[in-house]
């Protein structure tokens, strides 16, 4: 994730840092390699949100187009569900960026959850049709 709690407010990952998940304020430590692009990760191995994959620049790219407090922001349902949403418009509409390929059912399980969103899709090159 892009985002951690740091000091009570949001911040991105840097070196020797260290936050909050947002979402379910378990530690997080941040990751600034040379390699990957800079994100926060639980400690260990756990995830908060089913629907989290990896990062890639592109993804990054993308969000970096909204305004910063737009950036994954954090839905939850009636029955206490979350999902972090990549973008959410300040009219209350969600933009998913979805670079690498997903179920049919999880497709149609985000679409359910976010109700008013929209896809953003990277361009399947044709080994990845396979």
């Amino acid at each position: 994730m892009k985002y951690g709690i740091v000091a009570g407010a949001r911040h991105e990952a840097a070196r020797g840092l260290s936050g909050q998940c947002p979402a379910c304020g378990a530690a997080l430590i941040a990751k600034c390699g040379d390699l990957r692009v800079h994100h926060w990760a639980h400690k260990g191995a756990r995830t908060c949100d089913a629907w989290w994959e990896p990062e890639t620049e592109w993804h990054r790219e993308w969000k970096d187009r909204f305004p910063k407090d737009s950036q994954e922001v954090i839905q939850r349902a009636e029955d206490g569900e979350k999902h972090i949403a990549d973008v959410k418009t300040k009219h209350g509409h969600v933009l998913e960026f979805q670079h690498s390929p997903i179920s049919n059912e999880e497709r149609a399980a985000r679409e359910a959850f976010y109700r008013r969103m929209s896809w953003i899709a990277a361009k399947a090159r044709p080994a990845e049709l396979q």
